[in-house]
């Protein structure tokens, strides 16, 4: 997403950090290595705060960050997921084709949530990110619900689910049989994965600094 909207991204101490101001729902850093040191993570993303402008967002990917002692206060917690590559999907009645081309992108913004009085969040350059497919299920030519796979690995990461849940795996699990998936939810949508044969592998906190 980084990337998309034109922003570098850069590496330190076990973190990935957004060198713009992110889009909108989007992290400022993310932790991406369980064996970094938190100290030195914690010293960076302080730093990288305190020459912020606005809001400040990350993304403690292993709830691992003590991040209140910066005057970061917890957005919200979800699970990491898995479901294993032998599960079979489940059946769909929508129509699930990949987004691909502008027009079809900001109608699965509008489905997915998106508000005409902020800046499109999906740009067209989403398209062209590699390995990043769209999927949108359609009723009476219309969309639905939806999800983005992103295939790295030979595993499949799940995120951005709408409308209909169990379909959105379903499909995305059609696109991409005997494969793992990965993602993380919270609330219903954690619900709604558990119920689709995903199982919880971990912990994960956004923290925000006002």
């Amino acid at each position: 997403m980084w990337r998309a909207h034109g922003l570098g991204v850069e590496s330190i101490n076990g973190c990935v950090a957004c060198t713009g101001r992110p889009p909108r729902f989007y992290p400022n850093v993310v932790s991406v290595d369980p064996a970094a040191d938190a100290r030195e993570q914690l010293r960076s993303i302080a730093e990288l705060a305190a020459r912020a402008t606005g809001a400040f967002i990350v993304k403690d990917s292993y709830r691992a960050l003590a991040l209140d002692s910066f005057d970061f206060e917890p957005l919200f917690e979800a699970r990491w997921i898995h479901r294993a590559a032998d599960l079979e999907a489940g059946a769909t009645r929508l129509d699930w084709q990949p987004v691909t081309d502008p027009a079809m992108l900001d109608e699965w913004e509008a489905a997915w949530g998106g508000s005409a009085d902020e800046p499109a969040l999906f740009l067209p350059a989403f398209l062209t990110q590699p390995g990043v497919t769209m999927l949108a299920g359609s009723a009476n030519g219309r969309i639905a619900a939806g999800c983005i796979i992103t295939g790295t690995n030979g595993v499949v990461g799940l995120s951005n689910v709408f409308g209909n849940a169990p379909e959105a795996i379903s499909a995305a699990v059609m696109m991409f049989p005997e494969r793992e998936f990965v993602g993380y939810e919270s609330g219903e949508a954690l619900v709604a994965a558990l119920e689709a044969g995903f199982q919880t592998v971990g912990d994960l906190m956004i923290w925000k600094r006002p």
